[in-house]
């Protein structure tokens, strides 16, 4: 006999079982829960903004959400062709309710607004300039070769009428063709293109932030400029600027986006020309979306997804809104896109001589960038600024852009002139190397 037994108690092989049978369930239970605690989640889980959207997912949002245009883009109606401008408005018009404009956005438009009516005529200039001197360099060297050649006098004079007569009529025929429909004097009443906008953005346009937040965003702005925080960092150079939200103005837009998007509980669309790292997910310089901190902080703030689209994409996909637009309109905001103005050795040289005015140590960046291919690494700036290499290089290419645009309204350098020192990042926010146009390096590459 067992002791048990002896105690009185009598063996129970069923109680047994049960108890067995119940622990296993308790067990399976306590599983249950570690695992509905520790592994609900799946592949894209708190990181959804690693996921790169399809076409159609846009196209979705581009027909039942919200659209917002950024300033660039309401600035370019004044830089594209007439045919242009009418597919990008009938496409704004065909949004409807859903068309959304940012106050920060409108307030950035009429602030620079006159100087971008200003800008085909200073091209109108160049182009005459330039054609001017090709004249009189074409007219020398006619003059020279008849010269060697001893050519009869009335044969040279006959090609150099045709010289002049040549010149003339380009002359003529690109500034007929390049004549400004606004020009900055032309009273807004008579702007055909403030004519269409003030119909289509009727209701449209955001309200401003109250004072108080207004000034809190300004501040939390002015922060991520600093600290090389999305999205707008890339504009420090305008910290300390003629208005205190100067810096801090691509800041107000998202923050009036997120605002627009958390009210309607819609997904939204980002129409913009801007395409710098402080706003695009970049790969091999290919734009692949918002940045990754982008699209999470617009998730949290909203509960929403915000997609970007270039104003060249933005057309092409027209026919999402049963909307038909040229061809040649697609391709003339390409052509708005990439008309930049290269960088020869008078300008170079205007912006490297007031830069040894100033004592700036960029300007040995530039030259020792082009010496070296047109790239120089972090570590050799460190070395060249004499800082410390736990320093940050926040700001470091300010002095170069403060520069140019001052030569520029100084009517010394033209305008669409690509960054002379620009930073890049392979990977986060730190800086990796600084690299100078092809164009300014073979130029001081070549004395």
């Amino acid at each position: 006999m067992t002791g048990a037994t002896q105690r009185g108690v009598t063996a129970n092989p069923d109680g047994a079982a049960r108890d067995s049978a119940s622990n296993d369930q308790t067990e399976a239970a306590d599983r249950s829960n570690w695992k509905g605690r520790f592994m609900s989640n799946g592949l894209y889980t708190d990181f959804d903004s690693y996921r790169v959207v399809t076409r159609e997912e846009v196209d979705e949002v581009l027909r039942s959400g919200i659209v917002a245009v950024d300033t660039n883009v309401l600035l370019s109606l004044y830089r594209y062709n007439e045919a242009t401008v009418n597919d990008l408005l009938r496409l704004l018009g065909q949004l409807g309710d859903r068309l959304f404009v940012p106050n920060q956005v409108l307030r950035e438009f009429w602030r620079n607004r006159q100087s971008v009516l200003g800008s085909p005529l200073a091209a109108n200039r160049d182009l005459g300039a330039a054609l001017a001197k090709n004249a009189a360099s074409s007219r020398d060297a006619v003059t020279r070769w008849a010269k060697s050649l001893a050519l009869d006098a009335e044969f040279r004079d006959g090609l150099l009428e045709r010289v002049a007569d040549f010149y003339t009529d380009l002359a003529a025929q690109t500034q007929s063709n390049g004549a400004l429909r606004v020009q900055a004097g032309t009273p807004t009443a008579e702007d055909p293109v403030l004519q269409r906008l003030e119909r289509i953005l009727e209701g449209r346009v955001g309200v401003a932030l109250p004072v108080d937040r207004w000034k809190e965003a300004v501040a939390e702005g002015n922060r991520r400029v600093v600290a090389e925080e999305p999205p707008g960092y890339r504009d420090d150079d305008k910290l300390g600027g003629e208005s205190e939200e100067e810096a801090a103005g691509d800041y107000l837009v998202w923050r009036q986006l997120m605002d627009q998007s958390a009210a309607q509980g819609l997904d939204l669309i980002l129409v913009t020309s801007d395409t710098k790292e402080d706003w695009w997910e970049k790969a091999r310089e290919v734009n692949v979306g918002p940045r990754r901190e982008l699209l999470d902080e617009f998730r949290s703030e909203t509960s929403r997804r915000v997609h970007f689209l270039e104003p060249a994409d933005f057309l092409d996909r027209a026919p999402v809104l049963k909307v038909q637009v040229r061809r040649s309109s697609v391709e003339d905001v390409e052509r708005v896109r990439d008309s930049v103005a290269a960088w020869d050795g008078d300008n170079v040289l205007a912006v490297l001589d007031r830069l040894d005015q100033e004592g700036a140590v960029q300007a040995s960046v530039i030259r020792e960038a082009a010496a070296a291919g047109g790239r120089i690494s972090r570590q050799r700036v460190y070395e060249l600024d004499g800082r410390e290499g736990n320093r940050l290089l926040t700001s470091f290419t300010r002095p170069v852009r403060r520069i140019t645009r001052e030569l520029q309204a100084e009517g010394v350098l033209p305008e669409g002139l690509p960054p002379l020192l620009s930073s890049h990042y392979e990977s986060g926010v730190k800086t990796t190397h600084f690299v100078i146009p092809s164009a300014a390096s073979e130029i001081l590459a070549t004395g």
